[in-house]
């Protein structure tokens, strides 16, 4: 049985866990095993999220524990091609993380990431954290959600599609993960 909760900063290091294990299993021969390991490794990410970032977390086991997260709240804006953040009046797109209009307006949501440890895969825990994240949003009054996946991610882009998202032809490429595609997927209230 799966229990799905807010997430908390206690769960920090098995969140962690869940991300390196899920990358290595759904990303392979997608993005090279080291860019994996560095881009999972401890320190990759951010101890402290941007306030406005939720997450919920899917407990499950004889012994319970961690076994999937999905985290989510306003939209971003994609930063491109840029290292470094523009200043604000050149003319360059605004570094990851600032809100788009719709996102601080409240109207659109994205959700940031969805991740279950393999072994739980097939089971019923990414549904249930899908279900979770989208009950949120809609009593939110959220109109919209949207949500990147790696364009050669067959199997995540079915399951966003069996939860009823689609593509909405917004690309992005992932130069720090070695140049894959990402797709935009979006999916209304």
């Amino acid at each position: 049985m799966i229990e799905i909760r807010l997430g908390s900063a206690e769960d920090a290091d098995a969140i962690a866990h869940v991300r390196r294990e899920s990358w290595f299993a759904a990303y392979e021969g997608i993005i090279a095993a080291p860019v994996i390991d560095r881009a999972t490794a401890p320190g990759a990410v951010p101890l402290a999220p941007p306030p406005y970032r939720r997450t919920m977390v899917a407990v499950g086991g004889a012994r319970p524990a961690i076994v999937g997260y999905a985290s989510f709240g306003p939209e971003r804006i994609v930063a491109t091609a840029f290292p470094s953040p523009p200043s604000p009046d050149d003319g360059r797109p605004a570094p990851a993380g600032d809100l788009t209009p719709g996102g601080r307006a409240g109207h659109v949501a994205e959700l940031y990431a969805l991740y279950v440890t393999p072994a739980w895969w097939s089971t019923g825990t990414g549904r249930a954290l899908m279900g979770s994240v989208l009950a949120a949003l809609e009593a939110e009054r959220y109109r919209r959600v949207v949500l990147w996946v790696l364009a050669d991610n067959a199997r995540a882009r079915r399951f966003y599609e069996r939860a009823g998202f689609a593509t909405d032809g917004g690309t992005n490429i992932l130069t720090g993960l070695g140049g894959v595609l990402e797709l935009r997927y979006t999916r209304t209230f």
